[in-house]
C-alpha cells in the first residue's frame, strides 16, 4: 500500500519539459499544474473554469469550438488527431494525446 500512495504522490509532481503535467488519473494537462474539478476530472492550471455544457476546463475564460466542446482560453486550435485545445499551439504528450500551449 505504501508504494501506491508514493506513486500517487510523485505521479502528481510530474512536470515535463515543454509545459505539460500528468495528473494523479494517469492524464496530461497543460501547463505546470493539474488541478482538480468537482467533477473528478483534472485541468490544467491553477483555474478552474465551469463551461456551459457542464465540463470544466482549465483558465478564466471558455472558448466554443468548431465540433461542439468547450476548451479553456481564448483560442481554440485543432490538433493532427481532429480534437480542438485551447491556445494557439499544442504539444504531443507521451500517451500521443495533444495538450495547449
Amino acid at each position: 500500500m505504501k508504494k501506491i500512495l508514493v506513486g500517487v504522490v510523485l505521479a502528481s509532481a510530474m512536470v515535463y519539459a515543454g509545459g505539460y503535467t500528468l495528473a494523479p488519473d494517469g492524464t496530461y494537462v497543460s501547463g505546470n499544474t493539474a488541478t482538480l474539478a468537482p467533477d473528478g476530472s483534472y485541468v490544467g492550471g491553477n483555474t478552474v473554469t465551469l463551461a456551459p455544457d457542464g465540463s470544466y476546463v482549465g483558465r478564466d475564460s471558455v472558448t466554443l469550438t468548431p465540433n461542439g466542446n468547450y476548451v479553456g482560453g481564448s483560442t481554440s486550435t485543432i490538433t493532427p488527431d481532429g480534437n480542438y485545445i485551447g491556445g494557439s499551439t499544442y504539444q504531443m504528450t507521451p500517451n500521443g494525446s495533444y495538450v495547449g500551449q
